[in-house]
């Protein structure tokens, strides 16, 4: 008698979950409706690392192209440019040839994947031109980005929070960064 009841509450569990997640999922009209997004945004960043007091929060625009492969997974090429303000003291020390504050131009290609119908998982690799460069040894302008975020997106509204790690051989800069966008569907 035990057996036959853990079963049917087995069956009424499954059933009930997947009940659920048909309704959450199947009544996602904007990936049927629309099948090209661009989104125009705002960032924060704050440096997580090497150390927070390296450099000071700094701001960003950015513009984002997606395409929807099927209904939970899309393309997207982002660009932008950011401004992180540096705490020349710590950066440069005393050097009378202080550069500035540090300027992003990126170019990156990722995906999002949806698990539920507004929540996503996203992730872009890319290249970008930062000036002053992040390694002094090589002057390199040209540095790897690598960006995994989580974020939420309605029809008109995309918020996400993500990591990036801005680095070139073995010098890096790793940031938290709050974008807030505006979606325009086609």
């Amino acid at each position: 008698m035990k057996n036959i009841l853990r079963v049917l509450i087995l069956l009424t569990t499954v059933f009930s979950v997947s009940t659920v997640k048909a309704q959450l999922l199947g009544n996602n009209e904007r990936y049927s409706q629309y099948v090209s997004h661009v989104n125009v945004g705002v960032e924060g960043f704050f440096n997580i690392n090497p150390g927070g007091k390296t450099y000071k929060p700094g701001f960003g625009v950015s513009a984002k192209y997606q395409y929807d492969v099927t209904q939970n997974l899309g393309i997207t090429f982002a660009t932008g440019y950011s401004v992180i303000n540096s705490n020349k003291s710590v950066v440069y020390g005393t050097d009378p040839n202080y550069p500035g504050d540090l300027k992003i131009i990126p170019a990156k290609l990722g995906a999002k994947a949806y698990f539920l119908p507004e929540f996503y998982f996203g992730g872009e690799v890319g290249v970008g031109y930062v000036k002053p460069f992040i390694d002094p040894k090589s002057q390199s302008h040209f540095s790897k980005i690598i960006a995994p975020s989580v974020g939420y997106e309605t029809n008109k509204l995309d918020l996400s929070f993500r990591y990036e790690n801005i680095n070139h051989q073995n010098a890096y800069v790793s940031f938290v960064v709050l974008r807030a966008a505006y979606l325009f569907n086609f």
